[in-house]
């Protein structure tokens, strides 16, 4: 891989700023280097070949551009500052980086200019740092980030884009290109060496795992001795990339279901990737998304939004868009549905079947040609499978989890994965994809998917030689299937990854749990519940209390600040665009933190001072004196203190009126009802109008209501 090739990317820039005009050029020792100019008043950008580098001045040093944003006035260039080096794929070793900073460069003096150009500086800002809307944003200026394996091997194979620059739509997959939309000024002035094409999601990677073979480590099957010594010189890198959608990207509550065009909420293409020090590749890659339906669940401060799902009928056109997309880009589907089949999710899997049993009366059957032969040919291209996780793995009974392989496993092997020989020949090819989703497409997916990841990882080790034939999924369904036809109450499982290889195993299952937590954390504000079984195999208590947690901080961070984050990632993918001069639709909006914490404060001192009042010493009884013969002292023997309201009359034969009821009932009244009912009832009207107190997105809000959009849309169609 040449690094100096016009195909790709910069990887070092030097911006430098004077005024409205910034210019940014490559770090180069060349006399003739490309130049790039950016009028940050105008918009007006330019790419022209400069003499000589900029020595001179101060400058930001940058790993690449993002792109540029329009602001009310004037635009707004965004610079990776610093990044850090996560992985190296093969073959040729490119680097992907994670970034760690960045810098948003406008002109002097851009925010005093508009309160708009305040407000659409601070959503950049927040659109690219790691702490908020810009978690998990990678990139690379020399492979193919948005691509998988797969398609990599596509485009290099097909002459018209083989040559084509890394950051263009002609070599990009568009679906997962986050900063499209920023980077189209950039590349309209031909500045695509500028703008190295980044993903919203996850990379980690696991180098040079030891596949050595000690003896007897296997359990089942054998294991040539020439292959064995073979595979005891070899290693592995297991690399695992996650890449989310653009087109519907945004946060847990304001983006759920499809949108119009088919698009869904949550959306994530996962690719698995093993590679050999020899040249060899393997790639798997299984995919979430929300149900692809019109649905919404607008937050309302209600621990449990209202679910609205549109009528039937109203979704059949987003359905068969979404999968029509999908058969188009994978081949086969097979759609995974793990909600509940009881309450609202019970609504919702009705929906979900309906839709998929109508798509499959009206879509003629196809059968893909997967290499090599599949064991079983799929009668349609599209396959539906509802599974109430919950229900069959209640009460921690997660290895029933095993019922769900069972049906998936033949779909899964006839899939298959993609394989690419040392010398680039292409031997295997992933011919369909297991489309996986609960009801977030989050903490039930990402069970599943780790169990579908470690068996597509033991069938790549297999064709590569790291693994003996009987251990993968292929091999373990032949010999189930014997296993059952002769002794179907004997069957024997082979030995897999966690019995050959422990330390890879406990390797894999960290990294697929800090992928499902870098997956939910960008969708739901924290990391995945459940993911202590990811990471351990076991569900445990402590498990379970961290899911509580994790439980109430989605709470207020869906309700109380989703709403901004979903505008900055809005902003950033161009599903706003900022018209210049124009008002923006960004305005203060009330919190409900303030009377929710007057309600909370209310009912705790009127429940502290109920326990008072029932202690007897909520007041202090007043004790009036009447004495039988004037000036005659009481002694501190004849007084006696009551609260029911009694006249005790002393020894000496004065009286002492302690009645203090009237005075009781009105402390009562005062100090334990009123806040008690003053605090109810401002909690009760906080939760009735929540809806209109949650912070919510103001750039796009018609893309949270898509339900109301499509009701809006069916009557315009009748008036006409």
């Amino acid at each position: 891989m040449d690094a100096t090739s016009s195909r790709y990317c910069y990887p070092a820039l030097r911006i430098f700023q004077d005024g409205a005009q910034a210019i940014v050029q490559p770090v180069t020792d060349e006399k003739n280097v490309e130049t790039l100019h950016v009028d940050l008043s105008s918009g007006k950008t330019n790419l022209s070949e400069a003499k000589d580098v900029i020595r001179a001045g101060t400058a930001v040093d940058s790993l690449g551009l993002l792109g540029i944003c329009r602001l009310q006035k004037g635009v707004a260039l965004l610079a990776v500052t610093e990044a850090r080096k996560v992985a190296e794929m093969a073959p040729g070793g490119a680097a992907v980086y994670e970034l760690v900073s960045a810098v948003v460069v406008s002109e002097p003096g851009a925010e005093r200019a508009s309160r708009e150009n305040r407000q659409l500086l601070a959503l950049l800002r927040d659109a690219v740092d790691p702490a908020r809307a810009g978690r998990g944003i990678y990139f690379s200026h020399l492979y193919d980030i948005t691509l998988s394996a797969q398609r990599i091997a596509d485009r290099d194979a097909d002459p018209r884009v083989a040559d084509a620059p890394l950051a263009s739509a002609a070599r990009t997959d568009p679906r997962f290109w986050y900063n499209r939309a920023l980077a189209a000024p950039l590349l309209e002035a031909g500045a695509h060496r500028f703008t190295p094409p980044a993903i919203l999601g996850f990379v980690r990677q696991l180098p040079n795992l030891s596949f050595a073979h000690p003896a007897g480590r296997y359990t089942g099957g054998t294991t040539p001795a020439s292959a064995s010594a073979s595979a005891a010189s070899k290693s592995a890198t297991l690399t695992l990339i996650a890449r989310r959608g653009v087109d519907r990207v945004g946060t847990r509550q304001w983006r759920r279901g499809c949108d119009s065009a088919g698009h869904v909420a949550n959306f994530v293409e996962t690719e698995e990737v093993v590679s050999t020090p020899g040249g060899e590749l393997a790639s798997y890659v299984e995919v979430r998304g929300s149900i692809p339906l019109l649905w919404t669940q607008l937050p309302n401060i209600k621990y449990k939004p209202t679910t609205v799902i549109a009528a039937p009928g109203q979704s059949a056109h987003v359905f068969d868009a979404h999968m029509g997309a999908l058969k188009a880009a994978y081949g086969e589907v097979l759609a995974v549905n793990l909600i509940n089949h009881k309450g609202t999710e019970g609504k919702l899997e009705v929906a979900f079947r309906t839709e998929a049993t109508r798509h499959l009366s009206t879509t003629p059957a196809t059968t893909p040609s997967p290499s090599p032969p599949s064991p079983s040919p799929p009668a349609t291209s599209f396959r539906y499978l509802a599974f109430d996780f919950h229900h069959e793995c209640s009460g921690g009974r997660y290895h029933r989890i095993s019922l769900l392989w069972d049906k998936v496993r033949d779909d899964f092997v006839r899939h298959g994965f993609f394989l690419r020989r040392a010398g680039g020949q292409v031997e295997k090819r992933q011919v369909g994809v297991v489309r996986t989703n609960c009801i977030d497409c989050l903490d039930r997916t990402n069970v599943l998917q780790g169990v579908l990841g470690r068996k597509a990882f033991e069938m790549m080790l297999e064709a590569l030689g790291l693994m003996p034939p009987s251990t993968s999924p292929s091999a373990a369904a032949a010999a189930s299937a014997a296993a059952s036809h002769h002794h179907p109450h004997h069957s024997h499982s082979p030995a897999g990854l966690p019995e050959s290889f422990p330390e890879v195993e406990r390797q894999f299952k960290i990294l697929w749990a800090d992928h499902g937590d870098a997956v939910s954390s960008q969708y739901a504000g924290t990391g995945a519940m459940k993911s202590g079984f990811t990471r351990t195999g076991k569900r445990t208590f402590g498990g379970v209390i961290d899911d509580g947690v994790k439980a109430c901080v989605r709470y207020y961070v869906n309700n109380f600040t989703d709403g901004w984050k979903q505008d900055a990632m809005d902003l950033v993918t161009g599903a706003f665009s900022v018209s210049p001069g124009a008002p923006l639709p960004l305005k203060p909006q009330p919190s409900p933190l303030i009377p929710i914490a007057i309600a909370l404060a209310a009912i705790v001192y009127g429940a502290h001072q109920a326990g008072h009042a029932l202690a007897g010493d909520l007041v202090t009884p007043t004790v009036a004196i009447t004495s039988a013969a004037a000036g005659d002292p009481a002694t501190a023997a004849d007084v006696v203190n009551s609260s029911a309201g009694t006249t005790v009359t002393g020894s000496g034969g004065e009286v002492y009126d302690s009645s203090s009821r009237g005075r009781l009932v009105g402390a009562v009244l005062s100090q334990v009802v009123l806040p008690l009912v003053l605090g109810l009832g401002l909690l009760g009207f906080v939760v009735t109008h929540g809806s209109h107190l949650v912070n919510q997105p103001q750039l796009c809000p018609h893309l949270a209501v898509t339900v109301t959009a499509a009701k809006l849309h069916g009557a315009k169609k009748k008036q006409q």
